[in-house]
């Protein structure tokens, strides 16, 4: 059928339509993931893990008389710039955490609950790796690891000149047989792991993660 006002038939007016709500579709999904991934960097920025060895954050938070923390402060953390710097739009991310919370105004969060003790197996439960290329990543490391388990916390020590890694990282894993895991994985490759030096890692035994705030961990600030 054609239309007599635009001249144009049924199948070509569809056509706009159809295009119009996949990319609207498209739009939709991105957005749900970039909120998912501030909820998530968020989370881990104020939780147990990661505050135990983020003095800066851990120093906001207790200077602060009820415990918040300026969002605005969060968007200028370098982490958080690659994800976005509306302070609204991580206000909304973090609407329904279970972790943290948003004042009523919406420009401040906070943990909802107290921050629990140091536990006392942290280096059980750390592998250390090192052959790392100097342009290796948080989410790399993430990536090559989690098959060995929930990888909670990773520190990626880097040249301060240039901010290439030293090639060598700390990950630690949320119980102590998933870093035994990592270990075995890494003395024993699998078959189709890279042999090349700085492509797949390797690990020595009995190496403290260090507890400094100069060594951005996974996901975090700087």
């Amino acid at each position: 059928m054609i239309d007599i006002e635009t001249g144009t038939d049924d199948a070509g007016a569809t056509e706009p339509r159809s295009k119009n709500k996949e990319t609207e579709k498209k739009k939709r999904s991105r957005v749900k993931q970039l909120l998912g991934d501030v909820k998530k960097q968020v989370e881990f920025w104020f939780g147990d893990v990661n505050l135990h060895k983020d003095r800066f954050l851990r120093k906001i938070i207790e200077e602060s008389d009820d415990g918040y923390v300026d969002i605005s402060v969060l968007a200028s953390f370098n982490r958080m710039k690659k994800l976005t710097t509306d302070t609204k739009l991580i206000a909304r991310a973090l609407k329904n955490s279970s972790v943290v919370e948003v004042n009523l105004e919406g420009n401040k969060v906070r943990r909802q609950f107290p921050i629990g003790n140091i536990p006392n197996d942290t280096d059980s439960r750390t592998v250390y790796v090192e052959l790392l290329p100097k342009d290796v990543t948080h989410s790399w490391i993430d990536r090559v690891f989690t098959k060995c388990g929930n990888v909670v916390y990773v520190s990626i020590p880097r040249y301060k000149s240039s901010g290439d890694s030293k090639g060598f990282a700390f990950v630690e894993f949320e119980k102590e047989e998933q870093a035994q895991k990592a270990i075995e994985m890494l003395n024993n490759p699998p078959e189709d792991a890279p042999r090349k030096p700085g492509i797949f890692p390797k690990t020595k035994s009995r190496k403290p993660i260090p507890l400094t705030s100069d060594n951005p961990p996974l996901g975090t600030i700087n």
